[in-house]
């Protein structure tokens, strides 16, 4: 029979016994089809205007008007982002709850701490990587240093006598620079803080001498003459910043100033039928390309990314040894799997 003779119903079925094949059932063909009907959840694990709900909250609106329905923000801060992302393990797989990500969040905490409770290989659908987030290595203007070959005769220059800071034991700034103290026996000393703001405050008032800072974070800093930015992480120049050049360009080739120090991305519950991640997937990655959402993306100092699921959970699985690596060097116990 002709298939435009077919009835359908009778497509239907056809479609739902192919869709068995690649293990979705009829029942999961059956939602994906008329998916959606109803608003979505959008579960961002972080408090109410900070840099990632902003960014969270502008790419749900475009998904949501390709959509066609309301993607709704829900806002469930707590434990370094792990309250929320637990929320979206722990929901219906239906593709009505979904939510954001950071690489603290299902690589740094899960690695260092066994009272993690989702397994990020086996309890989320990735759907889409949305922007990466680099870090600038920034030293005060008093300094006589205007880059990353000026930085490392400093360094060696005044061995045992330079410090450094980072927002937590275990974040980019410890580890990063922890690389350059050990690859010139330097003795620099690492002091952890709780947050940017206590960081650029002891910063700028001379108690430490280097750190990394979100670009966002030190932008300000450098137009009002307080601090030079270095060089950037991973293996692109900022879009906002084009002038700083990167650490791995500049000579730098140890692994983790190639490394993107954190990203944000959308996340669903494991088992979500594949037609719904994958439409949800097209819309956040057309979203990104907007200019709206791309232009917030790169105005909060990020680099914008637009990735397929399956991209994505490439990244996880290639940085997830990477830091691990860099834990055990720091010393940390690395208890996660």
């Amino acid at each position: 029979m002709h298939p435009l003779s077919l009835s359908r119903r009778q497509l239907l079925t056809r479609a739902a016994a192919g869709s068995a094949l690649l293990g979705l059932g009829p029942r999961a063909f059956a939602q994906s089809t008329d998916f959606p009907n109803q608003p979505i959840k959008f579960i961002v694990p972080y408090a109410a205007g900070g840099v990632t709900d902003l960014v969270m909250r502008t790419v749900s609106k475009q998904a949501a008007d390709k959509i066609g329905q309301p993607i709704v923000i829900d806002n469930r801060a707590g434990a370094g982002g792990m309250v929320g992302v637990n929320a979206v393990a722990k929901a219906a797989p239906n593709g009505y709850t979904i939510g954001a990500t950071a690489s603290s969040s299902i690589i740094a905490s899960p690695l260092l701490n066994n009272e993690v409770p989702y397994n990020a290989a086996t309890d989320f659908a990735f759907i889409s990587l949305l922007a990466t987030v680099p870090m600038v290595l920034c030293v005060p203007t008093a300094l006589p240093i205007h880059d990353a070959a000026e930085f490392l005769k400093y360094v060696q220059a005044h061995k045992g006598k330079l410090s450094y800071g980072s927002t937590a034991i275990g974040h980019y700034g410890h580890v990063a620079l922890l690389e350059v103290s050990d690859s010139l026996q330097a003795g620099m000393v690492h002091s952890p803080y709780k947050g940017e703001t206590p960081l650029m405050q002891d910063f700028l008032g001379g108690q430490i001498n280097f750190a990394f800072f979100a670009p966002s974070t030190a932008k300000p800093q450098v137009e009002g003459g307080k601090l030079r930015m270095i060089g950037v992480s991973g293996t692109k120049r900022l879009k906002n910043m084009p002038n700083v050049p990167t650490l791995a360009e500049q000579g730098w080739s140890a692994p983790v100033f190639s490394m993107n120090p954190g990203w944000v991305g959308v996340i669903a519950p494991a088992k979500t039928p594949a037609a719904i991640v994958q439409r949800l997937s097209a819309e956040y990655q057309a979203a990104v390309k907007t200019p709206e959402v791309f232009d917030k993306i790169v105005d909060n100092g990020m680099d914008p990314v637009g990735s397929t699921g399956e991209q994505f959970f490439a990244a996880y699985q290639k940085e997830k040894p990477v830091w691990k690596q860099l834990f055990t060097k720091a010393g940390l116990d690395v208890k996660g799997a």
